[in-house]
């Protein structure tokens, strides 16, 4: 809710959509109460909602939250913030209960107390359908080998691949995977992929079907300092190149899930 303020607050100009001429505004007290207290309430709400304007708010009642830290422990606090005591700490990769995420802060369960730790060094795991994660894989896919069809321009690649990858990925499969193929009609400069079988930032085709591997892919959802991240992996049999695992990394943002990395391990 927001209200914009003019001259003398504006308020005898307009309110609530409904002109009121200045003169007239002493002889409508009922009215002039009920803006006023329109007005407060707009005031006291804003106030209770500003603190939560930076990280978003999570549900995560019922999750597993492990803890991520380079080194020491992650101390745990009476309240959400390092204003409140400290009741004990937490080593690497120690999981615990969620039961909700408010301004950077998480909730969980310790012991047979309730602590707070920064969700800065908490991975929060959270569910996904298969079959929600299908269709972003294979729409990543899909938009990624619209860039393979023919010879495009730089920026013709970046327009197609940045509908479903980040920038960064972007700059760097351009890089690594494009060559030049001379120029169009107006002069200008063509690229074409790269023909090879070095698959590199190319992501590797996902078996959903076990057509050709033994195990489907696996899929891991989680939230880690207000952001959301998904992996989608993938254990493929290849006589040829080597056995491998395949991880395509996807990122949350507003406009939606985009590839952020693409990782692959060969065996031994």
């Amino acid at each position: 809710m927001f209200f914009a303020y003019g001259e003398g607050m504006g308020i005898e100009k307009e309110a609530f959509g409904a002109e009121v001429p200045a003169w007239e505004w002493g002889r409508w007290p009922i009215f002039k109460k009920a803006v006023l207290k329109w007005l407060v309430l707009a005031i006291l709400v804003l106030g209770l909602f500003a603190p939560s304007l930076g990280k978003p708010e999570v549900a995560a009642a019922g999750q597993t939250g492990v803890v991520e830290i380079k080194s020491g422990v992650l101390n745990v606090r009476s309240g959400p913030g390092v204003k409140y005591k400290r009741i004990g700490s937490l080593k690497n990769k120690a999981s615990v209960p969620v039961a909700g995420v408010k301004n950077g802060w998480v909730q969980i369960k310790f012991g047979k107390r309730t602590g707070y730790v920064s969700d800065d060094y908490l991975r929060i795991y959270m569910p996904m359908a298969e079959a929600e994660a299908r269709k972003i894989a294979d729409r990543a896919d899909a938009i990624q080998r619209v860039s393979w069809e023919k010879s495009y321009t730089k920026a013709q690649v970046y327009a197609i691949m940045e509908q479903a990858f980040t920038r960064k990925f972007v700059d760097r499969y351009f890089k690594q995977q494009f060559r030049t193929d001379g120029k169009d009609s107006r002069g200008n400069q063509l690229y074409h992929v790269i023909e090879t079988e070095i698959w590199g930032l190319a992501l590797y085709p996902l078996d959903w079907e076990l057509k050709y591997n033994p195990k489907k892919p696996a899929v891991t959802r989680y939230q880690k300092d207000g952001v959301e991240y998904l992996f989608v992996s993938q254990y493929h049999l290849d006589e040829m190149s080597g056995n491998q695992t395949t991880m395509i990394c996807f990122v949350k943002t507003k406009a939606g899930w985009f590839v952020y990395d693409h990782l692959v391990a060969y065996e031994d």
